[in-house]
């Protein structure tokens, strides 16, 4: 059976078992460069392992495709403590691939000592526009496509190998050995996977696990994405999901409560009063299907943002809620320059809750922005998040500073 024979029952045979699939929203054109939906990465069934297998040994070591993959080349630390590697694929339209066609890429992963993991994620080319008189979009025949992907390991040395194939047996492959574990963060911090372990890059999850003596903890989540985008990307669903996860598996904690809500269209999203495991995987769907395009009118009205972050945060804060701490987590920008106006802070009740704001930093920011304004009023702790190592002393300041009661 040739490699298309072998794609086409590869690709039956996994058609119902891809699970849900994470969609990446905003397929866009920048220039002559779209970028490409791709479903969930995850490991390749059990029972599909051998079609998989046949796949890699059929694909020829010469590229059909007209696509160049590599690596970046710098593993580190995620929010989950895990090193991850990231790959890039970058694959021109023409003759060979048409627009609305399926790729397949197959990670095959093998530790030094041990056997190998295979991962499998598909990519969806979108429709492609055509040239118009204003020169925003190129030629068809000079459009491209990329899509990215990634994978977490242990510390340890690997061989990684690709292979991309479309519906019509075309292919291409690129292998690397990689050695992992030897940056400084991955040596400062304890890492989460064993020495030769592999696993998706997406992993982020919580057992619900809680401490008799631990925390009453609030968790206000402002799901809150890049400026323009209609949906939160992959990027901003990882770090508010990795971030989350590991904060609620660091923190000893007797009950959680969490809020999630958009400041800028003054909404919650989601709430569960006694947060569970269950409820981690619903937030992880509420965050990939909000809609963040639509703003209610009422959002526009100056200075009513301040009035729900301030009235959201009072209500969880009060008498009869008795949380611990509450911690904003989120990405900075909301409401930046914005400040909450004084007569609102001084008419604030005061509650005996600490106050922490796990504020994330994907760049260098600008100025405070509302929520860490709110914080500091209330006489709070901000921590600017930008790597693994400071979401890990964030949690090791938060720790010192909200113990839990003594009884």
């Amino acid at each position: 059976m040739g490699i298309r024979g072998v794609w086409f029952e590869f690709q039956e045979q996994i058609g119902s078992n891809m699970g849900p699939l994470l969609r990446i929203p905003g397929v866009f054109l920048v220039g002559g460069c779209l970028a490409c939906g791709a479903s969930a990465q995850e490991l390749v069934p059990v029972k599909d392992l051998a079609a998989a297998v046949r796949v890699f040994d059929q694909a020829p070591a010469s590229n059909s495709l007209p696509c160049d993959i590599w690596f970046r080349g710098h593993p580190g630390l995620d929010f989950l403590f895990r090193i991850t590697e990231g790959f890039e694929i970058n694959c021109r339209v023409g003759s060979v691939i048409l627009p609305r066609a399926r790729l397949l890429a197959l990670i095959k992963i093998t530790p030094e000592s041990g056997e190998p993991v295979m991962m499998m994620e598909r990519f969806d080319i979108p429709q492609t526009h055509p040239q118009d008189r204003t020169g925003l979009y190129a030629p068809a025949s000079e459009q491209s496509f990329w899509m990215s992907g990634g994978f977490a390991l242990g510390p340890g040395r690997y061989a990684i190998e690709i292979v991309l194939a479309d519906e019509h047996g075309h292919t291409a492959r690129i292998k690397k050995k990689l050695t992992s574990g030897e940056n400084r963060g991955a040596k400062e911090l304890p890492v989460a996977l064993n020495r030769g372990s592999v696993a998706p890059l997406m992993d982020a999850s919580w057992n619900g696990a809680l401490a008799t003596e631990g925390l009453r903890l609030t968790i206000l989540l402002n799901a809150y994405g890049q400026a323009g985008k209609s949906r939160l990307d992959a990027w901003d669903r990882t770090y508010l999901l990795q971030s989350l996860a590991t904060l609620l598996n660091k923190l000893p904690c007797r009950s959680v409560k969490l809020i999630a809500f958009n400041l800028d269209q003054q909404e919650e999203v989601f709430s569960q009063e006694i947060f569970n495991a269950d409820g981690f995987e619903k937030l992880g769907k509420v965050l990939e299907q909000r809609d963040l395009a639509s703003v209610p009118y009422q959002a526009l009205v100056r200075g009513s943002w301040a009035k729900f972050l301030v009235e959201m945060e009072q209500r969880e804060a009060g008498p009869e809620k008795s949380p611990d701490t509450i911690i904003f987590l989120g990405p900075w920008g909301s409401h930046e320059w914005d400040k909450v106006p004084k007569d609102m802070v001084r008419t604030m009740e005061r509650s005996q809750a600490r106050i922490f704001y796990f504020e994330y930093f994907p760049a260098v920011g600008g100025a405070p922005d509302g929520m860490e304004r709110l914080t500091k009023d209330l006489h709070g702790a901000v921590f600017t998040i930008w790597s693994p190592e400071t979401l890990a002393q964030a949690i090791k300041e938060t720790l010192s500073r909200a113990s839990p009661p003594s009884h």
